[in-house]
């Protein structure tokens, strides 16, 4: 009895800090309704370096358009008056150039010259003392032109719209000749949103359906219709790690998160088809940053944060960054807990500006649980289960130990050559208990199973590329050869007893600490994985056309055995090799007024783990995709507009074997079309607005396990996000903001639809809020989620009558101080 009281003792002290929460929410909603659509004002501006290379296909046309492409791609701040350009007209440039050399070629023959400033911006005008209009020397009046930011393809980007990208190609490279459709998530967006995890990061991209339980990991999310699994997510690059229940990402540490929609494998390896996930670390700056700070939110989560780096030696040729966070939580459910400890180092070695060295390491601590469902299909007399209710009581844990070490070098032999490598080791360790709810008996009684057992993984991932930039007649090439190496050993040990345990009343819950008994018959199983693939590609520019065409071979070996640590007995589990060889071809044309129609084909692998009937070692299944699409770059704005249509098909899909229970073939086909519509767009100096639209048909074409003719699981044929932040001035020292979020989630399959009955989930409308101040080096938000508390039981299914409750409204209140 006293352990029921002190249960709704809990849950008093809960709704007791969800008042609080919604006193948070009344300010965020009277500021977030004051966005608008009425501003004017002109992009803000940065500067780029000077001195770094980039290649570019910038065609013949009038000598502004020129400028302002270049302005626009290099990322420099370019200033002139139109009436200095007038009637003027330029060569264009083709190649590789710095931006110095870049804007000496287009100004050949006008007259102007480009004098760099202090602050590293460029003035274009005629030499001193030159005749102007009326034969009198005069400077015109400076009219900014240029659209460009600090934005390369792992540097920070000043708000919401990325132009460059290493993802969809590994080479920098702007999106708009990039034949794949690709969103970046920058670094602004994510702090504006407050992400605590990955999903959440996710939450305003086009062909994406987040995860909407809160499972404490990942790779749970889905791109086009296919789960993004471990395979998909990646870290500077290389895979996050080797198993599922890795390591969550962490959106402070990160610069920006890039979505790459569609099969990847010729880049990537094995990957889902549906695309892959690349979060980029934050890196050490030449630029002092410092900032310290603290949150306080729903359900007493207390965070910790601080982010220090610059230039260690005078010269700048050492550099720094130190990215930590810390956090203690409580959650919606009953002894319950989301901890994390973040550290993250890094250090750039560049004593030259042909060489790089940067070292990143990480240390990730997690305490976290995740949920199972809680709610009742149709209650009885008793009502509706109350919430918090934690079907797992103290059990269920997941305490993770993450270790990572990795190095990012890169070396310019001269204009043409160039070498890149990447290599990272990963150790993550994660003890576990799990509690799995087995059965609801009776209406209110919830059965457990008990299966606790403790994770290794051990990974090393390396991806060497050698570049070539060079022309032959009139094509430019970018070229790139690279070798990819992955070495992944997983270990699982079952030291304690597993079974049944004692059920769980869903309306009188008794929590106890279940005891960790020493197995009689203990076991281990081992995983390991290597993979090498070997990948070519050219990036091909001709006038306005770009083609970009890969190819890859892979060969994979990935065995697994179980060992009996009473006995020394080993059982082999499965043994393979398979290999897959898959390519890209992409094409763009790039019109002067900023449009690129694309048109790609591409195909990728995954391998399948086990045997199938006949004994036979499983295949990998593949994938490929049909993509068209249109992108809209304005000049002189920085906005990306994106349009596409797809066509996925994914064979070899495992499908159980009639009258052979446990027994698979690999008969299945799943195929998934749509297009989609994603807008990321500073409209003014002020307005910001992130919008997408997602149309998605998926059909499992065949299948042998009672599902063909359905769609998939969790794959809504309609969702929808818009983002926008309006920045506004309060008196004369205080800059303000309001930001209204909305996300529509239509109709989807159940993803606990054991039985393929098309159990299916609500649509959800939800509204995202956020309202800040920023005085000098002070800055204080208030972001709410879910702002009008709108829930639904949806994920009916996993057990007969018993759903998910989708997650209720959050509010978190920020200050943090840089100096």
């Amino acid at each position: 009895m006293g352990k029921q009281k002190a249960s709704r003792r809990q849950s008093s002290q809960r709704r007791a800090r969800g008042a609080m929460s919604q006193v948070i929410v009344r300010v965020a909603l009277g500021g977030a309704l004051a966005v608008t659509l009425a501003a004017t004002a002109g992009p803000v501006l940065a500067q780029a370096p000077s001195s770094q290379i980039r290649s570019y296909n910038i065609p013949a046309g009038t000598l502004e358009d020129a400028l302002n492409r270049l302005g626009s791609e290099s990322g420099a701040l370019l200033s002139f008056s139109t009436s200095s350009t007038a009637g003027l007209r330029s060569p264009g440039l083709s190649g590789s150039y710095s931006v110095q050399d870049g804007l000496a070629a287009l100004l050949a023959g006008s007259g102007l010259e480009a004098t760099r400033q202090a602050n590293g911006s460029y003035v274009i005008r005629r030499p001193s003392g030159a005749a102007a209009s009326g034969g009198v020397a005069t400077l015109p009046s400076v009219t900014v032109r240029g659209s460009g930011t600090l934005d390369d393809a792992l540097g920070p980007v000043p708000g919401y719209v990325a132009k460059r990208s290493l993802t969809g190609t590994k080479t920098d490279t702007p999106l708009i000749e990039v034949p794949q459709s690709i969103s970046v998530i920058t670094a602004d967006e994510l702090g504006d949103r407050k992400a605590e995890s990955l999903d959440e990061a996710l939450r305003y991209t086009a062909g994406v359906t987040p995860n909407q339980r809160p499972l404490g990991s990942d790779d749970s999310s889905m791109l086009r219709g296919f789960t993004i699994e471990t395979t998909g997510i990646f870290l500077d690059g290389l895979r996050n790690s080797g198993r599922t229940f890795s390591s969550s990402i962490e959106p402070y540490g990160l610069e920006r998160v890039e979505v790459l929609r569609g099969p990847s494998s010729v880049l990537y390896g094995q990957v889902p088809p549906g695309g892959m996930v690349n979060a980029v670390s934050k890196r050490p700056t030449t630029e002092p940053i410092r900032e310290i700070g603290v949150e306080y939110g729903t359900y007493d989560r207390r965070t910790i944060k601080a982010d220090f780096g610059g230039p260690i030696d005078e010269s700048g040729e050492w550099s720094y960054r130190l990215t930590m966070l810390g956090r203690e939580s409580d959650t919606r459910l009953d002894h319950d807990s989301d901890n994390r400890l973040y550290i993250a180092p890094a250090l750039t070695w560049q004593p030259s500006a042909n060489t790089r060295l940067t070292l990143l390491a990480r240390y990730q601590k997690d305490n976290q649980q995740y949920a199972f469902p809680n709610q009742l299909e149709n209650p009885g007399p008793q009502g509706q289960v109350d919430p918090s209710v934690n079907v797992t009581g103290y059990d269920n844990r997941f305490k993770r130990d993450n270790k990572m070490v990795g190095l990012d070098f890169e070396h310019r032999f001269n204009d043409t050559w160039s070498f890149r490598q990447n290599l990272r080791y990963n150790r993550l360790k994660n003890e576990r208990t799990d509690l799995f709810p087995a059965a609801l008996v009776d209406g209110s009684i919830i059965e457990r199973y008990f299966w606790p057992v403790n994770t290794e993984s051990e990974s090393f991932f390396s991806d060497s590329q050698v570049q070539a930039n060079f022309r032959t007649g009139p094509l430019a090439h970018t070229v790139l050869l690279g070798m990819d190496y992955t070495k992944i050993r997983n270990t699982d040990s079952y030291p304690y007893e597993i079974g049944f345990v004692e059920p769980l009343d869903l309306y009188n819950p008794v929590y106890s600490r279940l005891p960790l008994v020493p197995a009689a018959d203990p076991t281990r199983e081992r995983s390991p994985s290597k993979q090498l693939g070997l990948y070519a590609q050219d990036q091909l520019k001709w006038d306005n056309w770009v083609l970009t065409a890969g190819v890859r071979h892979d060969r994979v070996q990935q065995s697994s055995a179980t060992t009996d640590l009473n006995s020394g007995v080993k059982t082999t589990g499965y043994d393979q090799s398979p290999n897959a060889t898959t390519g890209r071809a992409g094409l763009v044309y790039l019109f002067d007024s900023g449009w690129a129609p694309y048109i790609s084909y591409a195909t990728s692998f995954s391998p399948e783990l086990g045997n199938s009937v006949s004994g036979a070692p499983l295949i990998p299944s593949r994938g490929r995709q049909v993509e068209a699409g249109v992108r809209y770059q304005p000049a002189n704005q920085r906005s990306m507009y994106t349009a596409s249509v797809f066509d996925i098909t994914r064979k070899n899909v495992t499908s159980a074997v009639i009258g052979n229970p446990g027994k698979v073939n690999q008969t299945g086909e799943i195929s998934a079309r749509g297009f989609e519509l994603e807008a990321r767009t500073e409209l003014t100096a002020r307005l910001s607005v992130i919008a997408q639209y997602t149309y998605l048909d998926t059909d499992i074409k065949k299948s042998n396990n009672g599902d063909q003719g359905l769609p998939q699981k969790g794959a809504p044929k309609h969702s929808a996000s818009v983002w926008s932040k309006y920045t506004f001035p309060v008196g004369d020292s205080v800059q303000a903001y309001t930001a209204l979020g909305v996300r529509y989630l239509g109709k989807m399959r159940s993803n606990s639809d054991g039985n393929n009955e098309n159990i299916t989930n609500p649509s959800l409308t939800l509204w995202d809020a956020a309202v800040g101040l920023e005085r000098g080096p002070w800055r204080v938000s208030v972001n709410v989620n879910n702002l009008f508390n709108k829930q639904a039981l949806f994920d009916c299914g996993y057990l007969e009558g018993v759903c998910y409750r989708s997650a209720e409204r959050t509010a978190n209140l920020s200050a943090s101080y840089r100096f």
